[in-house]
């Protein structure tokens, strides 16, 4: 094989390397976004405990729905 055909092989395999490593990244993002979501939640619930809440019908009322 050439060195050219050999160069050619080399950057493709990094391009798809590089591709992967993007994608691998994106759902780490997606992940801990998750994560963070689901810890202020967890906080707000604790927070919150024991306030009355607001009714499906009163907070559609707020939001004007």
């Amino acid at each position: 094989m050439s060195a050219a055909v050999l160069k050619a092989r080399r950057s493709v395999d990094l391009d798809k390397q590089i591709r992967r490593g993007k994608a691998v990244l994106r759902e780490l993002k997606t992940t801990l976004e998750d994560i963070e979501d689901r810890r202020d939640l967890a906080a707000a619930k604790i927070r919150n405990a024991g306030k009355p809440g607001t009714s499906l019908r009163q907070a559609a009322k707020e939001l004007g729905l």
